[in-house]
Protein backbone atom coordinates (compact mmCIF):
# COMPACT_ATOMS: atom_id res chain seq x y z
CA UNK A 1 0.00 0.00 0.00
CA UNK A 2 1.73 3.70 -1.16
CA UNK A 3 -1.61 5.93 0.43
CA UNK A 4 -0.97 6.64 4.19
CA UNK A 5 -4.65 6.71 4.78
CA UNK A 6 -5.70 3.74 7.16
CA UNK A 7 -6.99 0.82 5.46
CA UNK A 8 -9.10 -1.88 7.29
CA UNK A 9 -7.81 -4.60 4.83
CA UNK A 10 -6.53 -7.53 6.69
CA UNK A 11 -6.08 -9.83 3.77
CA UNK A 12 -2.71 -11.84 4.39
CA UNK A 13 0.26 -12.42 1.74
CA UNK A 14 0.38 -16.37 2.94
CA UNK A 15 3.80 -17.30 0.55
CA UNK A 16 5.26 -14.09 1.94
CA UNK A 17 6.15 -13.51 5.13
CA UNK A 18 8.46 -11.68 7.76
CA UNK A 19 9.79 -12.35 10.80
CA UNK A 20 10.66 -9.98 13.06
CA UNK A 21 12.89 -10.90 15.96
CA UNK A 22 13.59 -9.53 19.33
CA UNK A 23 16.34 -7.78 17.76
CA UNK A 24 14.25 -5.75 15.20
CA UNK A 25 11.52 -5.34 17.72
CA UNK A 26 13.67 -3.74 20.01
CA UNK A 27 15.12 -1.49 17.05
CA UNK A 28 11.68 -0.76 16.11
CA UNK A 29 10.74 0.30 19.89
CA UNK A 30 13.78 2.29 20.14
CA UNK A 31 12.49 4.16 16.30
CA UNK A 32 9.66 4.58 17.36
CA UNK A 33 10.22 6.12 21.04
CA UNK A 34 12.87 8.66 19.10
CA UNK A 35 9.96 9.20 16.39
CA UNK A 36 7.43 10.42 18.92
CA UNK A 37 9.89 12.60 21.06
CA UNK A 38 10.66 14.37 17.67
CA UNK A 39 6.80 14.73 16.40
CA UNK A 40 6.15 16.41 19.68
CA UNK A 41 9.35 18.52 19.98
CA UNK A 42 7.58 19.49 16.62
CA UNK A 43 4.29 20.16 17.58
CA UNK A 44 5.81 22.59 20.46
CA UNK A 45 8.15 24.19 17.08
CA UNK A 46 5.38 24.41 15.39
CA UNK A 47 3.01 26.11 18.42
CA UNK A 48 6.03 28.94 18.86
CA UNK A 49 5.69 29.42 15.01
CA UNK A 50 2.20 30.26 15.77
CA UNK A 51 3.10 32.25 18.29
CA UNK A 52 5.82 34.00 16.90
CA UNK A 53 3.61 34.79 14.17
CA UNK A 54 0.66 36.27 16.69
CA UNK A 55 3.40 38.61 17.97
CA UNK A 56 5.01 39.88 15.25
CA UNK A 57 1.50 40.74 13.76
CA UNK A 58 0.33 42.35 16.39
CA UNK A 59 3.27 43.82 18.11
CA UNK A 60 5.61 44.01 15.10
CA UNK A 61 3.29 46.26 13.52
CA UNK A 62 3.89 49.02 15.48
CA UNK A 63 7.53 48.94 15.73
CA UNK A 64 8.36 47.52 11.91
CA UNK A 65 4.94 48.99 10.36
CA UNK A 66 3.52 46.91 7.46
CA UNK A 67 6.29 44.78 6.93
CA UNK A 68 5.75 42.60 10.09
CA UNK A 69 2.67 41.44 8.58
CA UNK A 70 4.96 39.66 5.66
CA UNK A 71 6.94 38.07 7.96
CA UNK A 72 4.23 37.14 9.73
CA UNK A 73 2.76 35.37 7.20
CA UNK A 74 5.50 33.28 6.21
CA UNK A 75 5.97 32.39 9.77
CA UNK A 76 2.25 30.94 9.42
CA UNK A 77 3.20 29.23 5.91
CA UNK A 78 6.05 27.60 7.59
CA UNK A 79 4.23 26.39 10.82
CA UNK A 80 1.13 25.31 8.05
CA UNK A 81 4.11 23.68 5.85
CA UNK A 82 5.99 21.87 8.94
CA UNK A 83 3.02 20.56 10.73
CA UNK A 84 2.45 17.93 8.04
CA UNK A 85 5.31 16.23 8.57
CA UNK A 86 5.28 16.10 12.85
CA UNK A 87 1.56 14.67 11.79
CA UNK A 88 2.81 11.86 9.76
CA UNK A 89 5.93 10.92 12.77
CA UNK A 90 3.27 11.23 15.43
CA UNK A 91 0.99 8.67 13.17
CA UNK A 92 3.78 6.48 12.87
CA UNK A 93 4.64 6.40 16.33
CA UNK A 94 1.21 5.41 17.54
CA UNK A 95 0.52 2.99 15.16
CA UNK A 96 3.53 1.16 15.68
CA UNK A 97 3.46 1.33 19.12
CA UNK A 98 0.41 -0.06 19.76
CA UNK A 99 1.27 -2.65 16.85
CA UNK A 100 4.25 -3.60 18.93
CA UNK A 101 2.20 -3.92 22.58
CA UNK A 102 -0.98 -5.86 20.66
CA UNK A 103 1.30 -7.72 18.05
CA UNK A 104 -0.79 -6.71 15.33
CA UNK A 105 0.20 -6.41 11.88
CA UNK A 106 -2.11 -4.26 10.71
CA UNK A 107 -1.74 -1.72 13.17
CA UNK A 108 2.57 -2.27 12.44
CA UNK A 109 1.87 -1.65 8.69
CA UNK A 110 -0.43 1.32 9.25
CA UNK A 111 2.74 2.71 11.18
CA UNK A 112 5.11 1.84 8.56
CA UNK A 113 2.51 3.36 5.89
CA UNK A 114 2.51 6.80 7.81
CA UNK A 115 6.91 6.98 8.11
CA UNK A 116 6.82 6.54 4.54
CA UNK A 117 3.89 9.16 4.23
CA UNK A 118 6.77 11.45 6.00
CA UNK A 119 10.14 10.26 4.29
CA UNK A 120 8.14 11.15 0.84
CA UNK A 121 6.46 14.25 2.83
CA UNK A 122 10.49 15.35 3.43
CA UNK A 123 11.76 14.15 0.62
CA UNK A 124 9.39 16.71 -1.96
CA UNK A 125 9.78 19.38 0.43
CA UNK A 126 13.65 18.73 -0.09
CA UNK A 127 13.53 18.77 -4.06
CA UNK A 128 11.00 22.05 -3.99
CA UNK A 129 13.63 23.78 -1.49
CA UNK A 130 16.91 23.34 -3.50
CA UNK A 131 15.18 24.00 -6.88
CA UNK A 132 13.79 27.90 -5.19
CA UNK A 133 17.74 27.75 -4.02
CA UNK A 134 18.59 27.03 -7.87
CA UNK A 135 16.09 30.02 -8.59
CA UNK A 136 17.42 32.83 -5.95
CA UNK A 137 20.77 31.77 -7.18
CA UNK A 138 20.32 32.46 -10.60
CA UNK A 139 18.43 35.16 -10.11
CA UNK A 140 21.20 36.77 -8.08
CA UNK A 141 23.55 36.14 -10.48
CA UNK A 142 21.67 37.73 -13.23
CA UNK A 143 21.40 40.79 -10.69
CA UNK A 144 25.01 40.62 -10.38
CA UNK A 145 25.41 40.73 -13.76
CA UNK A 146 23.40 43.15 -14.27
CA UNK A 147 24.46 45.52 -11.78
CA UNK A 148 27.90 45.08 -12.82
CA UNK A 149 27.40 46.09 -17.01
CA UNK A 150 25.44 49.07 -15.72
CA UNK A 151 28.76 50.34 -14.16
CA UNK A 152 30.08 49.55 -16.85
CA UNK A 153 32.43 46.54 -15.46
Amino acid sequence: MTDHKESNDTTQVIKESLIMTKDTLASLDRMIYWAKFLSILGFIGVGIMLVGAISIAFIGSNLMGPEAGGIALIYLMLAAIYVTPMYYLYKFSSHGRRGIIQKSQHQTDQGLIYLAAHYKFIGILAVVLLSLYVLVFIGLFAAGIGMASSFGV
